[in-house]
């Protein structure tokens, strides 16, 4: 079976520059480091989800993000100075789906080879599906620069504003 990014994007995946489709070619356990640079929202509502979810505290981090795949469905645990988060990746339909607890988020991947987005489409919690216009902002983007994967990931809500943005760079791990 073609990795989960592959699955989703088709054709479009092997345009992908080489790190991002490198990174995305997760086929077993595998691993990647780098730094990440984090600003967190001020609004109370922001800080209260950010501290939910697990998203890293303001700053410049060590990072980790540890890949595992099982079934067609990817673990991602992201360590940011020894602080970890993780969440589930999965393919449904033509999105990928991105869950973190009982929240589900459906992403449009357009890519080619400049780098890669995530555009976020649909969103859940547990079965029920969610209206677009009370879901969080993001469009997060991916692409290489300097041998490196790079990655920006901003999400902000509707009235409260930015909760968390990252950003930063990681290289897979040469086993």
């Amino acid at each position: 079976m073609p990795p989960l990014y592959a699955r989703v994007m088709g054709a479009a995946f092997d345009r992908l520059p080489p790190r991002v489709r490198g990174l995305h070619d997760v086929l077993r356990d595998d691993g990647a480091s780098g730094r990440a640079f984090v600003t967190r929202g001020r609004h109370p509502l922001a800080r209260l989800i950010a501290a939910v979810i697990g998203f890293p505290p303001e700053g410049e981090h060590p990072l980790h993000v540890a890949f595992a795949e099982r079934d067609g469905v990817e673990t991602w645990t992201r360590e940011f100075s020894g602080r970890r988060f993780q969440s589930t990746l999965s393919q449904h339909g033509t999105r990928l789906v991105e869950q973190f607890g009982p929240l589900r988020f459906g992403f449009d991947l357009p890519g080619d080879t400049q780098g890669l987005s995530m555009q976020m489409r649909r969103w859940w919690l547990g079965p029920l599906r969610l209206p677009l216009a009370w879901a969080p902002r993001s469009v997060a983007r991916e692409w290489d620069e300097d041998d490196r994967f790079h990655f920006d990931v901003p999400i902000s809500l509707p009235l409260v504003g930015m909760v968390v943005h990252y950003r930063g760079w990681l290289q897979r791990e040469v086993s």
